[in-house]
């Protein structure tokens, strides 16, 4: 379901960010599915970053990178098998992008398909939804963060719960 409003507050956001001569970037939804976390777990703990599960079985067709325009994307493939209810810290499929200003977008925990390579794209597929890493299920992970620090406020409106569609605005980056 589409929130009106966070696509509004997206669009301020990012032309208020351009005259500060940083590029804004959009966050899609990497597939449809339902935000399961976001700034923190259902245990309170810090987390720092939004997971959207498409509540279907491991191996969901066709996982994207999220940010709307060109970037080149280093793709990192730590385990190749079927993951789905995870193997372990630092075992995750990762897509990343840094940016000039030094701020690091990746999306974790997605399935090898011939697809995940290093690529430049745009919304291109990068894999399959699954759960490799220290994951209890299937889903993708999406993380802003520049030298251990993760940001929140490059999210602010999506909420735990939303469902998104394919491309909905998840933030702005960048």
């Amino acid at each position: 379901m589409r929130n009106t409003m966070k696509v509004t507050l997206a669009a301020l956001t990012s032309l208020a960010l351009i005259p500060t001569a940083s590029l804004a970037y959009r966050m899609g939804s990497p597939f449809p599915g339902t935000v399961t976390a976001t700034t923190n777990y259902s245990s309170g703990s810090f987390h720092g970053a939004v997971d959207i599960s498409s509540a279907n079985a491991c191996g969901y067709w066709g996982v994207e990178t999220g940010v709307v325009g060109s970037l080149s994307w280093n793709v990192t493939i730590r385990t190749t098998g079927v993951v789905c209810y995870g193997n372990g810290s630092g075992n995750q499929n990762e897509v990343k992008h840094t940016f000039a200003n030094g701020w690091t977008l990746r999306q974790w925990h997605f399935l090898k398909e011939p697809t995940s390579v290093d690529k430049t794209c745009d919304r291109c597929q990068i894999g399959d939804e699954g759960g490799t890493g220290n994951v209890t299920g299937p889903h993708t992970h999406i993380q802003y963060d520049k030298s251990g620090t993760n940001s929140t406020g490059w999210y602010s409106g999506t909420t735990k719960g939303e469902f998104l569609d394919r491309g909905e605005t998840v933030g702005t980056v960048g």
